[in-house]
């Protein structure tokens, strides 16, 4: 005599899977999300005291990877990465320069890349000027990597106000969905 599954115990089966998937992979899809935000904190953390140690021993901030920046800026234009990885090709580098401050230039966890900037002018309206600042997610070279609204605010109410109008962590040149999210790291 041949023992087979019913047609009810099979989609009994189904049926429970089906629960067990919906229990379990939104508690997933939150740690994941929950990593990714505490990956940008641990390197925006990491870039920063980077940036701190190379002044130590340089006198300088790291330039802007901007190619078009303002050239009185000593690193105008490096990339990614240069000044904290490298020393740069620029010739007024000091030679107390001691890096690599990096081991590595990271890219953030929706591949996109890290920039980072420096503006004499005040960027986010505090008054204060000379700001150096780390671009999590901007719109250079992360076509198709921008990250979600939902994480912005994570990584905001994770570092900053909460608020992405406001604060060291804003939104700039853009919506809030698809606007440059910069990270105010040094200022004045």
């Amino acid at each position: 005599m041949k023992r087979s599954f019913s047609l009810i115990e099979l989609i009994v089966v189904i049926a429970i899977i089906g629960i067990l998937s919906a229990v379990v992979i939104p508690k997933v899809m939150r740690g994941v999300d929950r990593a990714r935000v505490s990956r940008v904190v641990s390197e925006a953390r990491t870039i920063r005291n980077a940036a701190y140690a190379m002044y130590a021993d340089t006198a300088l901030w790291p330039g802007s990877n901007w190619s078009n920046d303002s050239p009185d800026d000593p690193l105008a234009g490096a990339a990614p990465g240069d000044g904290f990885v490298r020393p740069g090709s620029d010739p007024d580098m000091p030679s107390t320069w001691s890096g690599p401050y990096l081991e590595k230039w990271a890219k953030n966890p929706w591949g996109g890349e890290y920039w980072w900037d420096y503006n004499e002018n005040d960027q986010n309206g505090d008054g204060v000027g000379y700001e150096h600042v780390l671009w999590i997610d901007n719109a250079q070279g992360n076509a198709g990597k921008r990250i979600p609204l939902k994480m912005r605010l994570k990584i905001d109410e994770t570092l900053d106000d909460g608020n992405l109008d406001t604060g060291f962590i804003q939104v700039w040149q853009g919506s809030h969905t698809d606007g440059n999210l910069g990270y105010i790291m040094i200022q004045g």
